[in-house]
C-alpha cells in the first residue's frame, strides 16, 4: 500500500515514526502540524484520514490526542522489526448475536508499540449496531483477551457460543450490552447466566478502504 502514498503522505508517516522512536509515544495532530510549519491542523487531519484509508495508519480506541499508530509492517521492514503477528480469527456481529467466530484466517503484523504486550487477536465486524462509535461493517477490531472490563468499555461477548460486540454495563443483577446505534435496543442478560462470557475488550480498530 505504501507505493500509493504521495511524497507529503510519506513525510508525515516518517515523522510519526521518528516521533514515536524518540519520545516513546505518538505525536498529537497539532505537534505534527507544527513539524510541517505552515500546514494547519485541519490539513494534517486530512492527511491522517487519507493514511487511514490507505491502510497504513490506525486510530487507537480509547485515546484522543495521541491516537494514531503505524500498522501493518512486516518483521524487518519497520524500525527495529518491532511488528508482531496477531491472528485474524473470524467475524463478530455488530447487531443481534449470531454464530460469528470462524476459523483462523491468518495473521496481520501490527506495530508492537501499538498493540503492547497483551494477548491480541483480530475480529472482522459484520453489521451496523456500533456505527455511532465509528465501528463499521468490515472493520478489524484488535481485541485484548480478558474476562474483566469496566462499565462503558467495548467488549466482545459470547452469548450461548454466539459472539457480539457491544458496550458493557453492569446493572445490579443484570448485564446490559448496549449498541451504539439509536435504532437498536440493548441486550439484557442475568448476571449469573451461564451462557454469557466476556472474551475480550476492544483496544483498537483497523480500517481499509477499497
Amino acid at each position: 500500500m505504501s507505493d500509493t502514498l504521495t511524497p507529503k503522505q510519506r513525510q508525515v508517516l516518517e515523522a510519526i515514526r521518528r516521533f514515536q522512536q524518540e519520545k516513546g509515544y505518538p505525536p498529537t495532530v497539532r505537534e505534527l502540524a507544527e513539524l510541517f510549519g505552515q500546514l494547519s491542523t485541519a490539513g494534517m487531519h486530512k492527511i491522517l484520514m487519507t493514511l487511514q484509508e490507505k491502510g497504513v495508519l490506525s486510530r487507537r480506541e480509547g485515546t484522543k490526542s495521541r491516537s494514531y499508530h503505524i500498522i501493518g509492517e512486516e518483521p524487518g521492514e519497520g524500525p527495529a522489526g518491532r511488528a508482531r503477528p496477531c491472528p485474524i480469527i473470524g467475524e463478530v456481529v455488530a447487531g443481534m448475536p449470531e454464530l460469528a467466530l470462524e476459523e483462523r484466517e491468518g495473521d496481520l503484523y501490527l506495530d508492537s508499540d501499538w498493540v503492547g504486550k497483551e494477548d491480541i487477536f483480530l475480529l472482522r465486524v459484520r453489521g451496523h449496531s456500533m456505527i455511532d462509535a465509528d465501528i463499521r461493517d468490515g472493520d478489524l477490531l484488535a481485541v485484548q483477551i480478558t474476562q474483566s472490563c469496566r462499565n462503558g468499555e467495548i467488549i466482545i461477548a459470547l452469548l450461548d457460543d454466539e459472539a457480539t460486540v457491544k458496550r458493557f454495563y453492569k446493572e445490579k443483577d443484570r448485564v446490559r450490552l448496549q449498541p451504539e446505534n439509536q435504532t437498536m435496543q440493548p441486550i439484557y442478560i442475568p448476571i449469573d447466566d451461564p451462557g454469557f462470557r466476556i472474551i475480550g475488550k476492544v483496544k483498537g480498530l483497523l480500517r481499509r478502504y477499497h
